[in-house]
Formats: C-alpha cells, sequence, structure tokens
C-alpha cells in the first residue's frame, strides 16, 4: 500500500508538471492558425522560442519548463508545421510576414518584455521577424532582444579565401542581439565577422565563444560531457543571455 501511495504521488507531481505547458491556437491574418505551445509564468519576462521542429524538440520543452518555474514565460510556436512546409533554408521566405509579426503583436499585448530566441538556421526566421515588426508595427513597442544560439545564416556554402555572404535578413535589425557558438565548430573562426554584418543595421551585439561544444550539441546522438552538462543547463545559458541584453539596454 505504501508503494502504491508513493507511485500515485510521483503520477500526480509529473501530471502537474506536464498541465504546465499549454497548446494556444493564434488566429494569423493570412486566414491560418499557429498552434504555440505556451509555458505560462507569472514574471515580466516572455520569450518566443522558434523552434519550427512539429512539436518534437524533447531539450527545448525542457528548457522550457525550467525557465517557467522561474517566472519567464516561454511561447513555442511552430511555424513551419502551420503551413505545412519541409524544414528548409527556402521554407522560411514562404512564411507571411505580417504572420510571424502578428505573434509578436499578441506577446507584447501581455505587457510582458519580449525576447526571441532561436538556433541553427531558425535565426533566420528570427532575424526576419524582428526586422519586419519594426516596419510594420511602428508605433509599438520593441522587442527588448534577441538571442541566436549557433547561427547558420551563410547565404550558400563557404568558400576558402572568399568573404562569407549571408541572407538577407542579416543587417537589417535594430534590437540587441546576443550571439553564441560553440567552441568545437568551424563558425566560431567566422563570428567577428558575422557579428559586425549583425551590427551594420543598427544593433548591438555581444557575441560568446561556448568551449568544447559543437553546433546543435543538445540534438546530438553523441554528445560529449560538456555538451551533456551545458544540454542540462541551457536554461541557465538563456537567463545569462537575457542578463547580458538586458546589460546592453541601460
Amino acid at each position: 500500500m505504501f508503494i502504491k501511495n508513493i507511485l500515485l504521488i510521483i503520477s500526480l507531481i509529473l501530471t502537474g508538471i506536464t498541465s504546465a505547458k499549454e497548446i494556444r491556437g493564434i488566429e494569423l491574418p493570412s486566414g491560418e492558425e499557429v498552434e504555440i505551445r505556451v509555458f505560462p509564468a507569472k514574471g515580466n519576462i516572455l520569450i518566443i522560442g522558434f523552434a519550427c521542429d512539429n512539436g518534437k524538440s524533447k531539450h527545448e520543452e525542457a528548457t522550457s519548463e525550467s525557465l517557467a518555474e522561474d517566472g519567464i514565460e516561454v511561447w513555442m510556436p511552430d511555424m513551419l508545421g502551420t503551413y505545412m512546409l519541409p524544414k528548409s533554408r527556402s521554407s522560411y521566405n514562404e512564411i507571411p510576414n505580417e504572420d510571424l509579426t502578428h505573434i509578436i503583436y499578441e506577446a507584447i499585448s501581455t505587457n510582458k518584455e519580449v525576447y526571441i530566441v532561436a538556433s541553427g538556421p531558425d535565426t533566420q526566421l528570427l532575424l526576419k521577424t524582428a526586422a519586419h515588426w519594426k516596419k510594420e508595427y511602428p508605433g509599438y513597442k520593441d522587442l527588448k532582444g534577441a538571442i541566436l544560439l549557433f547561427p547558420r545564416l551563410n547565404d550558400g556554402a563557404p568558400e576558402p579565401g572568399v568573404e562569407p555572404k549571408y541572407v538577407e535578413s542579416v543587417g537589417s535589425t535594430t534590437i540587441p542581439l546576443m550571439v553564441l557558438e560553440g567552441g568545437r565548430t568551424p563558425n566560431r573562426w567566422g563570428l567577428n565577422h558575422l557579428s559586425a554584418k549583425l551590427a551594420s543595421g543598427g544593433s548591438r551585439v555581444i557575441s560568446k565563444i561556448v568551449p568544447d561544444i559543437r553546433g546543435y550539441f543538445f540534438n546530438r546522438a553523441d554528445p560529449n560531457k560538456t555538451e551533456d552538462i551545458v544540454t542540462s543547463q541551457l536554461s541557465g545559458l538563456i537567463k545569462v543571455s537575457l542578463f547580458y541584453l538586458q546589460e546592453s539596454s541601460k
């Protein structure tokens, strides 16, 4: 009986944790409805995470739960899934700008400080959203900043000895940007160049190298010890990034 009671208590606790995530539908100007995974919190910060993962990002959800427990609300809209688009770079250009900015409008309407975050090639969608928000809603509060985790923003494959070319959205923003790159990826050598291009539109850019990790480390099947640790502490990495962005705005 004692064991059964313990198992029942554990089950109730786990059920409570799971129910912390809500699925919220928002009707978009295009007529589509996007489903947003919402991890509600009572604090004054709201993060929009462009996961573009068809709801399959286990580590991102665990990170969102951890952030929510610390008072940071997280919204995870899956824009590619909404339009049934494949996960490819060309798909980002097919998502209507007004739909992206409408999600920002809904978030800012909560009166919280809104930041956006994305990783890898999804950072292209992040920059596109930030740029068009300012154009379409010039009289509204701006985004507080953005976190780019291990961005992949090259336009085509890099060529040795040739200056990198980036996707159109690079250099189109004015909000503060925090850029994190892995110490075990070749992209670290181009971080200063990318940061300069990102800043060319008026953004204050802070860039940092995270030692001994590779790109997409939190989704790798063969993580090293450091990558395991950083994956488990991804929410802490995001909170530190928020601190840098807040300090840069003072």
